[in-house]
């Protein structure tokens, strides 16, 4: 690995990391509000049908796996220490979870499995892109600008390609895309559970965090009011109010879009009683 170490070595550094809601970060959200627009004043030209499904699920699936093993090499490597897997950065917070979704949804036929799947993509995954775009945490920026980049590309893919899913009415807002995407949602934070749960009971991680979906009996949430959950009440309390709040952000979503095709219509019946 030569060649990987001396690309490391030679990545682009900042002095000082970014700060949340300094120029870096306000100038990627403006850009990515910017083509949010876009695609909502051009959805009748959106690329959509069956084909265009497939390509889309693919071309963001491998976008977000490529990204994923840039941010795990960066983290991997210590330019005084070298190499030594950061358990800190393993793959699989809830912001992690789409390129999972995304890579087995372009692998399947059409069908109820994928049509899950792809509620998911369209509901809790930007959900979390627009958590982490307009209510970064402290450590969400890094020294290392590829990782900067990174975490804006991917988060805002995330809000991204959810819009395009609803745009192309690939989704519709119904009870069927809420229970769906939440059948898939309701497994991830009991995986995070139990990876957590298996790294306190063997200590695999070493030295470094392991907080899988920050449910962590033994770390710390950073969302708010679920930090108050965690502070103030037993576990399994928290982990509950962790599931539901999630749970309700994604069914909002639906429920948000469904209002927003309500008043469309409405809108369009104006002229007509006139």
């Amino acid at each position: 690995m030569p060649l990987l170490a001396y690309l490391l070595d030679h990545t682009p550094r900042l002095a000082v990391r970014p700060r949340p809601f300094g120029a870096f970060h306000l100038i990627s959200v403006a850009v990515i509000m910017a083509l949010a627009v876009l695609m909502v004043v051009l959805h009748k030209r959106l690329p959509c049908g069956e084909k265009h499904l497939q390509r889309g699920l693919m071309i963001f699936g491998m976008s977000l796996f490529l990204l994923e093993i840039g941010k795990q090499l960066a983290y991997s490597y210590d330019t005084a220490a070298g190499w030594a897997y950061n358990w800190d950065r393993f793959p699989f917070q809830f912001c992690s979870t789409p390129i999972y979704v995304a890579l087995v949804a372009m692998c399947l036929p059409a069908g109820r499995i994928r049509r899950a799947l792809v509620s998911f993509l369209a509901t809790y995954s930007p959900v979390a892109g627009c958590a982490v775009l307009f209510y970064p945490s402290s450590d969400v920026f890094h020294e290392i600008v590829f990782l900067n980049i990174h975490t804006m590309l991917w988060h805002g893919g995330m809000f991204l390609f959810g819009l395009y899913l609803w745009l192309t009415e690939t989704v519709a807002p119904s009870v069927d895309t809420a229970l769906t995407a939440a059948a898939v949602y309701l497994p991830m934070p009991c995986i995070a559970l139990l990876l957590n749960e298996w790294e306190m009971a063997v200590g695999f991680a070493g030295d470094y965090t392991f907080n899988m979906f920050y449910i962590a009996r033994d770390g710390y949430c950073m969302i708010p009011v679920l930090s108050w959950f965690q502070a103030n009440t037993p576990y399994p309390v928290f982990f509950a109010a962790y599931v539901v709040t999630l749970g309700v952000g994604g069914a909002l979503v639906t429920a948000g879009m469904g209002l927003i095709r309500i008043l469309r219509q409405k809108c369009k019946k104006l002229p007509e009683s006139d």
